[in-house]
């Protein structure tokens, strides 16, 4: 199957850093430090750098996969290519519902932080409807449109992020972090798989990968990126545990905002609604990513247009966030999602990096002889 794409509609090979960037870091980073300090209390900063080095062969993978026969392929075509249509498409169905239930885990957790910390009791049914209008209207720009978004997202977020860590810096207690080392390896590692889940986003370069410019040269600014996105993790995990004490972080829902939040400002009050608003776009921008390369596999596999497979999608996202209510259901609903991209990240795609290999080394005997 030929996957050629117009160069009107593709992007420079630097923009793969706002469109991962806003793909991973969301709503997440205001709530992982109490879930990684459950096992490895505050040894966790060791689990995010193993999560993060994973993360990178993870990436380095992708690329493999996707330059694996040079035309720009992305892994609905390559799904096909290995297995065959059947089973195929098969994979390809259960890929786009992957990336429906990440955007479906953005839409409702953002939903739910502005209900508790902005508008409690608020009936959300027209807000949802409006966020899905904006979606609609950025995702069925193309992907240019959705980049532009990112870059705006990404532009807000970085400059958001700044002024949080330079406020808090005055109540840090460094002795919080001691003793260190004092966690089993399996906790460490436990504590890594809860990681994962604030990493999940970056394999959405699986699909708008023949979008990228000069594809190549993108896997150099994709991997400056996964080391800037660890800093930025390690940086606010590090400054909760010196901000915390061990017991404190266990009772705080979001640390993140609990941190900004003692400070107060004309007009907004409280900085931590200053911060959840300003990260509407952020928030909005990730799910367009998700949505995009959702309808993306949906052309590529099985010949439907975007659009109504968008509206069909969006529809679907706007009625559960409607009936999945109760922090309770949605931190279960987020697990799941969570398990479910453990095991896309670390077992689908290093299956589909083997079976490249086999079949590019199957191909060389076929038709070149043994391959040196």
């Amino acid at each position: 199957m030929s996957n050629q794409i117009n160069e009107k509609y593709m992007v420079s090979h630097y923009f793969v850093i706002f469109l991962l960037y806003v793909s991973m870091i969301g709503v997440g980073v205001t709530t992982f430090q109490k879930k990684l300090s459950e096992h490895a209390g505050y040894n966790a900063w060791i689990s995010v750098l193993l999560t993060g080095i994973s993360i990178h062969i993870i990436l380095w993978m992708i690329y493999k996969i996707l330059s694996s026969n040079g035309d720009g392929q992305d892994v609905t075509t390559i799904n096909i290519t290995i297995f065959g249509k059947i089973l195929g498409n098969f994979l390809n169905s259960a890929v786009v519902l992957y990336f429906v239930f990440g955007a479906l885990i953005k839409f409702i957790v953002y939903n739910e932080v502005i209900q508790v910390w902005l508008f409690p009791g608020m009936n959300f049914l027209p807000v949802s409807i409006v966020m899905a209008l904006i979606i609609y209207y950025a995702v069925s720009g193309g992907f240019r449109s959705v980049t532009g978004t990112c870059v705006w997202a990404a532009f807000f977020s970085i400059t958001s992020f700044i002024p949080q860590i330079l406020l808090v810096f005055p109540y840090l207690h460094p002795l919080n972090l001691l003793p260190l080392l004092n966690h089993s390896a399996t906790d460490i590692l436990l504590s890594s798989k809860t990681m994962v889940f604030e990493y999940l986003g970056f394999e959405t370069l699986l699909l708008f990968y023949p979008f990228i410019k000069t594809q190549a040269k993108s896997q150099k600014w994709a991997q400056i990126l996964m080391i800037c996105v660890t800093l930025i993790y390690l940086i606010i995990l590090i400054f909760s545990f010196m901000f915390f004490s061990e017991g404190q972080l266990q009772h705080s829902i979001w640390p993140t905002l609990d941190m900004v939040n003692m400070y107060e400002v004309p007009l907004f009050q409280r900085l931590a609604s200053f911060f959840i608003s300003l990260w509407f776009i952020k928030v909005i921008a990730g799910i367009t990513v998700y949505l995009w390369v959702a309808c993306r596999g949906i052309k590529t596999a099985f010949r439907i247009r975007p659009r109504n497979s968008l509206i069909v999608v969006l529809i679907a996202l706007v009625a559960l966030n409607y009936f999945i209510t109760g922090h309770r259901r949605i931190e279960w609903i987020t697990g799941l999602y969570s398990n479910i991209g453990f095991y896309f990240i670390y077992s689908y795609i290093p299956f589909i990096f083997v079976s490249v290999l086999v079949r590019k080394k199957l191909m060389c005997y076929i038709h070149g002889g043994k391959p040196a």
